[in-house]
């Protein structure tokens, strides 16, 4: 008969589960920067005029006039840094850091949601009438996606930090 007496070394299915999960959520963050790239975080949904779009990699990430080197900075941190448990397995450190990368991504997007950018624009039309209107990028659906994503990567570190506190300690 095999009982486990709690003196075993190893990891316990709970802590193996955990640092699974730890391990695979990242991944909904990568899914959801990628199709953030294609699916507008904010839109102002103007389809006859000028137009906000905001995409993970900047307003036109297929355009070089305006691209955004910063965008795709981040773009490129929160990518690389979730595929990193897949590579090099779970630790304390990247633990803590996707909890507080998670929780910025979460305030920049909450900030972005209230205080959205907009654009002021006129014009006029060939009888020389003026035009003009305002344009607000509201939340789309890519904003959606990408805070889930960001609760992704927050969960993930936080399934992280639980498995290393719950591993067992080694007696000297």
């Amino acid at each position: 008969m095999n009982v486990d007496d709690g003196s075993s070394h190893g990891p316990s299915d709970r802590t193996r589960h955990l640092r699974r999960i730890a391990s695979l959520l990242p991944l909904a963050t990568v899914a959801a920067w990628v199709i953030t790239i294609f699916v507008p975080i904010l839109d102002s949904g103007n389809n006859d005029g000028p137009r906000i779009r905001i995409t993970s990699l900047g307003e036109d990430p297929f355009e070089p006039a305006t691209a955004v080197p910063g965008f795709f900075a981040v773009w490129l941190l929160v990518v690389v840094f979730s595929i990193l448990p897949l590579l090099f397995g779970i630790s304390r450190w990247w633990s803590g850091a996707a909890m507080v990368m998670a929780a910025l991504l979460i305030i920049i997007l909450v900030f972005a949601a209230l205080n959205p950018p907009s654009l002021m624009w006129d014009g006029q039309t060939p009888d020389g009438m003026p035009t003009g209107g305002m344009e607000v990028a509201l939340p789309d659906f890519g904003f959606f996606i990408s805070l889930v994503g960001a609760l992704a990567l927050g969960a993930a570190g936080s399934a992280g930090w639980s498995a290393d506190r719950s591993r067992p300690r080694r007696q000297p």
